[in-house]
């Protein structure tokens, strides 16, 4: 045998103990002695073990979020049996391999054990190493199942981020939130500035909308095609219009109800294959229009294609709005479970100048007209400005530069020595773009210098000497976040 091949072995056998190390081996069996010597055995292996007498004991652990590799089961035990745990363990973690172990000999269950998503099946008494065995495979699939979650999860983030430009912790944050709502359908509350993006997060949520089974559109269909939208701020007037016309209070609300049900009506009618209703600028509905959409969205079915998430948009947030006493206590927190905020430009200035090159883009494809290059100065005067429109007055800004040819001016000479470094010159902007992109790419993969090596085609020294640069250390990205104060 080669040895590349003895190399081979000895890294899946160092990748097999690193796995259980952070995610022990569960075996679940009512009998001591088996629990012991299969214990001595996995040690002796490298691997980590975790035992629970019964199956109760296990998804008590599996649902409190403890880490778990390969389950190994019992199929004969007194309480929940082995086939019962099976049935719950696909529903609860069908990534999970389970393997099960049955002292009968039962062709018969084998078979069933194996229809019901088992990975294997073993009889008692084992063969240690069939089983170490069994459990090598069981545990390469684990590997290779957990770097398809990561590949489709870093898929999602550069969709994501195709949204949501940026990467400034807050909006990496938002990006991360809505991943993480993938699957469950609560209603959103989304808080923010006019401008600051919460159509297009709602979008964003579209995109990530719980799916059915794996039939998820994600991919085949565009976004705006899975998002309806009601803007509440028309409403109002006509609303307001309508109960003044009215001599009865009552007739008022009910009219202010029939407005709000003809809007959303239309626009669901307007998106068939929309998955989130979004209602946006929701603070400006009154008392009565929001005890009808409470009505409504009681009478609406959980579940199915025909109850979309529901999405509300405002600019100011729940407990606002609850204080305000235009929403009761319970039913504004009932209405709203979960609350996402688009940070304001002014908390991402960071992001200014991969923003306003996007938007340029975009207007000089738009219009058919050249881009223009930023002249000196002009982004770090971009960035130090306060930006009451957000996103749109920046996006405002980048079609008027473009198409009327409006580029900054020079700032006047500040009076630097020559060979002195320009904080607003072109080195310190490069700067800028790079550390951006170094910190980006940390995060995504979660602080893994080989995979950031791979992705900026940087030599290692190169990637070292710009970290210690811009004040990165990888320690601070392996959860996900950098930790860079705002």
């Amino acid at each position: 045998m080669s040895d590349a091949a003895f190399e081979t072995g000895d890294e899946r056998l160092t990748q097999d103990h690193e796995l259980t190390r952070e995610a022990p081996i569960w075996l679940v069996d009512d009998d001591p002695a088996v629990r012991e010597s299969l214990s001595q055995w996995l040690e002796l292996a490298d691997l980590n073990l975790r035992c629970f007498p019964r199956a109760e004991a296990l998804l008590e652990a599996l649902a409190a979020g403890e880490p778990v590799s390969v389950v190994i089961s019992d199929i004969r035990m007194p309480g929940m049996d082995g086939l019962t745990l099976l049935s719950r363990l696909t529903l609860e973690a069908p990534e999970l391999p389970v393997l099960m172990m049955t002292g009968h000999g039962d062709v018969a269950t084998a078979v069933s054990a194996m229809q019901g998503g088992a990975r294997d099946f073993i009889e008692k008494p084992f063969d240690p190493e069939a089983l170490e065995l069994k459990l090598r495979q069981a545990l390469a699939g684990r590997r290779l199942s957990d770097e398809n979650q990561r590949l489709r999860r870093r898929l999602s983030v550069r969709g994501l981020a195709g949204l949501l430009r940026g990467e400034s912790a807050k909006i990496r944050q938002l990006r991360e939130q809505i991943l993480e709502l993938k699957g469950h359908p609560a209603r959103v509350w989304i808080t923010g500035e006019s401008g600051s993006g919460r159509t297009t997060t709602a979008l964003a949520l579209a995109e990530h909308a719980p799916a059915e089974g794996e039939a998820q559109r994600v991919g085949t269909s565009p976004a705006s095609a899975l998002l309806a939208k009601v803007e509440c701020r028309a409403l109002v007037g006509m609303a307001s219009s309508t109960k003044a016309s009215s001599t009865k209070a009552s007739s008022g609300a009910a009219s202010s109800g029939a407005a709000l049900s003809e809007a959303i009506d239309e626009a669901l009618q307007a998106a068939p294959e929309m998955n989130t209703l979004l209602l946006h600028d929701v603070d400006v509905l009154s008392r009565e229009q929001w005890q009808w959409l409470d009505a409504w969205l009681n009478a609406q079915p959980e579940g199915g294609r025909r109850a979309p998430r529901v999405v509300f948009s405002a600019e100011c947030s729940v407990q606002a709005l609850v204080a305000s006493g235009t929403l009761g206590l319970t039913r504004g927190h009932a209405l709203a479970e979960i609350e996402l905020v688009t940070p304001s430009l002014r908390e991402r200035r960071e992001d200014i100048p991969l923003l306003m090159a996007h938007f340029s883009r975009q207007a000089a494809d738009v219009h058919q007209v050249p881009e223009l290059p930023f002249v000196r100065g002009e982004l770090t005067t971009l960035m130090a400005a306060d930006w009451p429109g957000n996103l749109a007055q920046l996006r405002q800004l980048a079609s008027q530069r473009t198409v009327l040819g409006e580029q900054g001016q020079e700032p006047p000479a500040t009076g630097q020595e020559a060979g002195e470094e320009d904080p607003d010159g072109l080195a310190a902007q490069v700067a800028l773009f790079e550390a951006t992109l170094i910190r980006a790419a940390l995060t995504r993969a979660r602080g893994n210098i080989a995979q950031v090596l791979e992705e900026l085609a940087l030599p290692r020294r190169t990637l070292n000497l710009k970290m210690h640069k811009y004040g990165l250390r990888r320690d601070d990205f392996r959860h996900g976040a950098d930790g860079a104060s705002e």
